[in-house]
């Protein structure tokens, strides 16, 4: 046979193969790079597989290398991968999703309700992002749904840009990024839609009388105590005894702070599950019952508690995690603290979203 008649045949499955190898690159470099901006926010990715829905495990809290390797693991060979977003406190981030058309319509006999930052599926759906409302009387630990939207709040996850959703065979694309319009606080409008939909938040909250941003000023002294709050374990008894056992190891003994501290926990569920909070009052009796009576500093009034872990620096509080100001609580509450504070520059510490510690990584 002449060589100038021989030819390379490439059949037509091998075609296909190495187009979609190039489209599963292409789609995981697109999902990397979404990722790394939704980090850039502060929000929490989540990789997804799209086909359940089942959660990949994958450690965006790891380095950006090593993540990305793990998109590659030969287990999702051939799976299409959405990215998600966990709504909720950690992320500031609470989202809205309508139904274009019907869902507007009903919304806008309320007021002016959309968000800055919108995504949108198709001309059929659109999801609003928006800023984390705080103090607003609703309790935002649970979702909801109604014919025309559904919300998404504490311990959420919703799909976001570049998700592909197979049952519209449409992917998630944004209308405006939340890299070019943060998201906003809910209107008063939304507010009043969803009081008819949003339960109240909880109404006997006994021994509540601290925010996080109190607890957190009380714990961030003692390393071990953040560690416990951070970790991930798969029995949440096992997470609030460890908290427990840490703050009782370092002092911190009182009631009215180990509620507090209990139910503000990260990682904890208290706010989304009623029931809860008997069982952490039982938790704080059993170690109040198990402490010794002497006098510690476990034993002085929270106020104090305070003034000793916060050393309060008006130059750094402007730009600080923990503007005193903005703390909800009891009226000039924390003023009174601060004022009694020591005069020495308060040291910032790494936030508990950001934290890592040990076998533990965040998971949200």
């Amino acid at each position: 046979m002449n060589s100038q008649d021989r030819r390379v045949r490439i059949r037509q499955e091998e075609i296909d193969s190495l187009l979609n190898l190039k489209s599963q690159i292409d789609d995981k470099e697109l999902l990397a790079s979404y990722a790394e901006e939704y980090q850039k926010l502060a929000w929490l990715p989540v990789a997804l597989d799209a086909q359940d829905g089942t959660d990949l495990k994958v450690d965006f809290g790891a380095r950006p290398e090593i993540w990305r390797d793990s998109l590659w693991r030969p287990d999702y060979t051939g799976t299409k991968i959405n990215l998600g977003v966990r709504t909720g406190e950690r992320s500031r981030l609470m989202v809205l999703e309508v139904i274009t058309g019907q869902g507007e319509a009903i919304l806008d006999q309320y007021g002016e309700w959309r968000a800055v930052c919108v995504a949108a599926l198709g001309t059929t759906r659109e999801q609003h992002f928006y800023a984390w409302p705080q103090s607003s009387g609703f309790d935002w630990s649970s979702s909801g749904v109604t014919p025309e939207c559904k919300w998404f709040g504490e311990g959420q996850v919703v799909l976001a840009p570049p998700s592909f959703e197979a049952e519209m065979g449409e992917t998630w694309r944004w209308l405006r990024p939340p890299w070019e319009k943060p998201p906003q606080y809910p209107s008063p409008a939304l507010g009043r839609f969803l009081q008819g939909h949003v339960p109240r938040e909880f109404p006997n909250r006994p021994g509540v009388s601290l925010s996080w941003q109190e607890i957190y000023c009380l714990a961030s002294p003692h390393e071990p105590l953040l560690q416990a709050l951070s970790a991930s374990l798969p029995l949440m008894e096992d997470y609030y005894q460890g908290i427990i056992q840490a703050a009782m190891a370092v002092g911190l003994q009182d009631p009215e702070v180990l509620f507090p501290l209990l139910w503000h926990a990260p990682h904890g569920d208290a706010r989304r599950v009623p029931e809860r909070g008997a069982y952490l009052q039982k938790l704080v009796r059993d170690a109040q019952a198990r402490s010794e009576a002497a006098t510690s500093p476990g034993n002085m009034p929270p106020a104090g508690l305070l003034n000793n872990a916060w050393h309060y620096d008006p130059e750094y509080s402007a730009n600080g995690p923990m503007e005193p100001l903005a703390v909800p609580g009891p009226p000039n509450l924390l003023k009174r603290w601060v004022n009694g504070a020591p005069q020495s520059r308060w040291v910032p510490r790494i936030p508990l979203s950001r934290r890592q510690t040990g076998r533990y990584s965040r998971e949200a």
